[in-house]
C-alpha cells in the first residue's frame, strides 16, 4: 500500500473547529457531554459513577463485547454477532476492510468523503466516478439509469453506497439501491455500504435502510456517534461475512487491537434502546434544523441549495460567484465574522468542466451541528457575508 496522502478536509477542519464562533464546517450533531449522553440512555449519575469508577482498564474482546455486537447485529436483517466486528471509528472499519478486498476498481457517488477513494486509490485501484447532479435551485439528485449504465460498462470489483450522502444530504432511492444491489450480486462485485449517518436517514423511523444483505458479498460500516454527537467517542463497526471479518479482525490486532471499555460500555447504554430520549433529540434537533434551514434558503439573496433528507449537512452554493478567486474572498469573509463552513474544494470537489457551479465547486459543504436556537444566528451572519 502507497503512503496516503494529506487529508485535505480533516487539516482543513483542524484550523478552525475548537475556534469558530459559528462551526459549521464539521459533518456531527452538536457535541454532548458523557452524562447527557447517558442520562438520555436512561443511566442516572449515580449508576454512570459507579459503573465507570468499577470498569476494569483491561483489554476488551478482541471482536468487542457480545453483547455490544448482538445489538449492531439485531440493527442489520440476518445478521448475528458472528458477523460484527466493533472498530475504533469507522475509519479503522473501512481501512480493515479495503485491506482484505484489496479492490482493482471501486465506483462510489461523486463529490465524496476522502477516505472511501484514498485508501483503495493507495492500493492501486481505479476510480470509477458515479456523479451527482444539481438542479438551477441546488437540489441534488441521481440518474439511476447513468448509474447503472457506467457500472455496466466499467465493471467495478467494488461499489461503495454512501447513504445518507456525505455531503449532498441526499438520501438515495429505495428502487436505485435495490439496482445496484441486484447489479453487484450479478457481476461477482462487493457492495459496501457506508452508513454513517443512518440513525438520521429517515423522518418517521429510528434507523433508515440499510444495503446489507446477509449471504451476499455486502459489508456496511456505522456508527452512531456524528448523529448523537459524540464522535470521541471513537467506535464503529463492520457488518459482513464472517470470515472477511476475521481477517480485518486479525490486522486489527495490529493497529487497536481492542476497543476502550468505557467506550463499549457507553455505547451498549446508548444501543440497548433505539427509542431512548438521547436518540429522539438527537433526532428531534436535527429536523428542526433542516427546517430552519429550508426556509432561511427560501429566502435567502446570498446562497442556494436545500435542507439535506438525510444526515447533518448538505451543499451549498453562493450566488454571484464566477470563479475561484471570488468564492476564495467570500470564505475569508466568513471566516471573519467568525463562520466557519468547509469548501468543497478541500473535499477535492470542483471539475471546471461542469455544468452548475456546485459541479465546478462554487460552494461549500455546511454542516447542521449547532443548537436550534443559535443556528438562525449563524445563518444570518453568512447572509450579511454574502449579500454585501
Amino acid at each position: 500500500m502507497e503512503p496516503l496522502r494529506s487529508f485535505f478536509m480533516e487539516d482543513y477542519l483542524e484550523g478552525s473547529r475548537f475556534t469558530a464562533r459559528y462551526n459549521l464546517g464539521e459533518s456531527g450533531a452538536r457535541p454532548r457531554t458523557v452524562g447527557e449522553l447517558l442520562a438520555g440512555s436512561g443511566v442516572g449519575p449515580q449508576q454512570a459513577a459507579d459503573t465507570f469508577l468499577s470498569t476494569l482498564l483491561r483489554d476488551s474482546p478482541n471482536w468487542g463485547r457480545a453483547d455490544l455486537r448482538d445489538l449492531v447485529a439485531a440493527m442489520h436483517p440476518g445478521a448475528t454477532r458472528d458477523n460484527v466486528l466493533i472498530t475504533t471509528g469507522t475509519s479503522e472499519a473501512l481501512l480493515l476492510l479495503f485491506r482484505q478486498l484489496r479492490p482493482k476498481k471501486v465506483a462510489l457517488a461523486w463529490p465524496a468523503f476522502q477516505l472511501l477513494y484514498e485508501l483503495p486509490m493507495q492500493q492501486g485501484a481505479e476510480i470509477v466516478r458515479l456523479p451527482l447532479r444539481w438542479d438551477e435551485r441546488g437540489v441534488p439528485s441521481v440518474d439511476a439509469d447513468a448509474w447503472l449504465e457506467r457500472l455496466e460498462r466499467e465493471r467495478p470489483d467494488v461499489v461503495i453506497i454512501n447513504n445518507p450522502h456525505n455531503p449532498s444530504g441526499l438520501v438515495l432511492e429505495p428502487e436505485l439501491l435495490e439496482r445496484v444491489s441486484r447489479w453487484t450480486e450479478r457481476s461477482g462485485a462487493t457492495l459496501v455500504g457506508d452508513e454513517h449517518y443512518r440513525f438520521l436517514s429517515s423522518e418517521t423511523e429510528v434507523l433508515g435502510s440499510t444495503v446489507y444483505r446477509a449471504g451476499t458479498r455486502s459489508f456496511v460500516t456505522g456508527s452512531f456517534i456524528k448523529c448523537l454527537g459524540c464522535p470521541g467517542l471513537r467506535i464503529g463497526w463492520c457488518v459482513g461475512d464472517t470470515a472477511m471479518l476475521a481477517g480485518m479482525q486479525n490486522e486489527k490486532n495490529y493497529t487497536t487491537h481492542t476497543v476502550n471499555p468505557v467506550t463499549e460500555w457507553i455505547s451498549y447504554e446508548v444501543l440497548k434502546d433505539l427509542h431512548s430520549p438521547a436518540l429522539r433529540q438527537a433526532r428531534e434537533e436535527c429536523l428542526s434544523n433542516r427546517r430552519i434551514l429550508a426556509a432561511f434558503l427560501e429566502r435567502s439573496r446570498g446562497v442556494y441549495g436545500v435542507a439535506p433528507t438525510g444526515g447533518l449537512v448538505t451543499c451549498i452554493g453562493v450566488r454571484g460567484v464566477a470563479g475561484p478567486k471570488e468564492l476564495e474572498a467570500k470564505f475569508q469573509a466568513l471566516g471573519e465574522a467568525g463562520v466557519f463552513v468547509l469548501p468543497l474544494s478541500s473535499m477535492e470537489h470542483g471539475d471546471p468542466a461542469g455544468t452548475h457551479p456546485l459541479e465546478r465547486g462554487h460552494g461549500f459543504r455546511l454542516g447542521l451541528g449547532m443548537h436550534p436556537e443559535r443556528f438562525p444566528e449563524a445563518l444570518e451572519a453568512i447572509e450579511r457575508v454574502t449579500t454585501r
